[in-house]
């Protein structure tokens, strides 16, 4: 059994594999404020709940280095077995053409190793997380940029904290795009305003490549907005561990 893990800045997910099949799948809110021990128990409660065996293998990706200590070692003292932290050099099948490759977070090489292997080149891989990423793949299979913007939430959290007028609201999809209350009109705003921007953006993407490339999307926020997406949208709720385990494959070696 094969332990992956995404640690960003607002959840930590877990993927187990056995062979080659991911066997389950959850994830936890990331809180910087955790103990090793209270770190323990969490995830001691939710690999039994899971029914999670011990692991063979246990490959972390993190964007939040800060966390990486509590995290290890509360894994490490459940499993018995020795936490591999993704870096800069793991073989991924991924040449990174851009300025400064060492700028760019595990998350989104995990992404796109996930995307060429699931559906092939050339894509356009939009992750809705706390940031809303988008990453280019060419025809020859290179990541050759990203754009970064505020995450669904952000955003509406900054809206909230700068409008005296309005209230916190809970992100869900309202029936229409005008909304007859403050709620709804936010939602309203947030939800199709974040689809109408996805597809702007694909298509913006698409153009300045010069050809025609296939659209996916993923991350955690992105179960709000698939439903209004075109049929021809790719969704992969599972892009980023099923790369962090493609990784794991290129790598074994490191494991032994």
């Amino acid at each position: 059994m094969v332990l992956v893990i995404d640690c960003g800045n607002t959840a930590l997910t877990f993927a187990f594999y056995v062979d080659g099949q991911r066997q389950a799948f959850f994830y936890t809110l990331v809180d910087k404020d955790k103990s090793v021990d209270e770190w323990e128990n969490l995830l001691e409660g939710l690999f039994k709940k899971h029914h999670v065996q011990d692991c063979e293998a246990i490959l972390l990706s993190s964007v939040v280095p800060s966390l990486n200590p509590s995290i290890i070692q509360a894994i490490q003292k459940i499993t018995q077995k020795k936490v591999i932290v993704l870096s800069k050099g793991f073989k991924t099948g991924i040449a990174i053409k851009i300025d400064n490759p060492n700028e760019l977070g595990t998350d989104l090489v995990a992404d796109a190793v996930g995307a060429v292997h699931q559906y092939g080149v050339p894509c356009v891989i939009a992750d809705l997380g706390t940031a809303t990423k988008f990453i280019g793949i060419d025809k020859q299979g290179s990541l050759i940029g990203v754009t970064i913007m505020p995450g669904v939430l952000i955003s509406l959290k900054a809206l909230i904290g700068k409008a005296a007028q309005l209230m916190d609201v809970s992100l869900q999809q309202p029936k229409k795009i005008l909304g007859k209350n403050t709620p709804d009109s936010m939602n309203a705003g947030t939800i199709y305003g974040t689809e109408a921007l996805i597809e702007s953006m694909y298509e913006r993407i698409e153009k300045e490549m010069g050809y025609p490339v296939k659209k996916i999307l993923t991350g955690g926020y992105s179960e709000l907005i698939v439903s209004l997406m075109p049929s021809d949208v790719i969704y992969d709720r599972y892009l980023n561990v099923d790369g962090l385990y493609q990784i794991y494959l290129k790598n074994k070696e490191q494991f032994l």
